[in-house]
């Protein structure tokens, strides 16, 4: 009997990486297909993953082409461009990496017979969708990486009912710990760091994030795929809200910073959504629970920038 193999789109980034490893320790014989434009050998290197590591563009039709032959029964399509920011900029860039992208891993999955997991984000919810956001909530991204990601959620329901893929979406909210190197909790420490008296926070601070450490969403992704419903979406969070001031001041606590003065701009970022937490009664109806309170995870993702050059 052929061996049964799991493919970690953007499997060397943060999120990717750990999944990977976590596979890999469930005994998951795994292929780990990256760009390496984001994510980084040096990442599987620290985790120790010992996957093959396919280094193609998944925006190019070609790279999977390698892979036909593996006998692929799972996707976890983590390749995305994922800066918000970035997809103001450059709309066009974003397009190509999260909906050509998207759609050569369905129509990859389609001819390999395989199930599609894929990680979409609470930025394709309204602005003012009722809190904390269930699923059922209206779809109307503010950015266009929202868009590019809601596109990506429709193309895996439109693989699901006209071709029978399983695919299952995700919708991640705000996922932290060790590895990552960008986004918010990565900017207040480096900031910190640089100046440990005095920092600016974009925004009032009153803007609320839920948080998710890297571990519990991991294992969020897995059951999915192993319990999700086909052609569903699913919230992955930790259901409860965090202010950006809060925020702040809990990780200058961590770096065991006193009298720390902060700044807000009252500047509101283009495409940013000011408040949002999950309503998680679709993931837990599959037994899924947060297994790390967010002040632990949150000292050990501090420690873990702090000890990063």
């Amino acid at each position: 009997m052929t061996k049964k193999v799991t493919l970690v789109t953007g499997g060397a980034g943060f999120i990717g990486t750990h999944l990977a490893s976590y596979l890999g320790k469930q005994g998951r014989s795994v292929v780990v297909l990256d760009d390496l434009s984001s994510g980084s050998r040096q990442n599987l290197q620290q985790l120790k993953v010992t996957a093959e590591l396919i280094e193609k563009d998944i925006a190019d039709p070609a790279a999977l082409e390698s892979l036909k032959n593996y006998g692929i029964d799972t996707i976890y399509h983590l390749a995305s461009q994922a800066n918000v920011p970035l997809s103001v900029r450059q709309p066009v860039t974003d397009f190509d990496t999260n909906m050509r992208g998207t759609l050569n891993v369905l129509e990859f999955a389609r001819a390999q017979g395989a199930q599609v997991i894929f990680p979409s984000t609470v930025s394709v919810y309204s602005k003012d969708s009722v809190k904390p956001i269930p699923e059922t909530a209206s779809i109307h991204a503010s950015s266009p990486y929202g868009a590019a990601k809601a596109g990506g959620e429709n193309y895996c329901y439109a693989y699901a009912n006209c071709y029978g893929v399983r695919t299952v979406v995700a919708r991640l909210f705000n996922v932290y710990g060790p590895l990552m190197n960008k986004y918010v909790i990565y900017d207040f420490v480096r900031k910190l760091q640089a100046n440990p008296r005095e920092m600016d926070i974009i925004g009032n601070g009153r803007q609320t994030r839920d948080y998710t450490y890297v571990e519990d969403a991991v294992r969020a992704l897995v059951l999915l795929s192993e319990k999700g419903e086909s052609g569903t979406a699913y919230n992955l969070g930790n259901g409860e809200p965090v202010r950006i001031i809060d925020l702040a001041r809990l990780i200058s606590e961590e770096m065991g910073l006193t009298g720390v003065k902060f700044n807000c701009t009252n500047q509101e970022a283009v495409g940013d959504i000011s408040e949002w937490y999950a309503d998680l009664t679709r993931l837990r109806s599959l037994g899924y629970k947060p297994e790390t309170s967010f002040r632990e995870g949150l000292r050990r993702t501090v420690q873990y920038i702090v000890g990063t050059k």
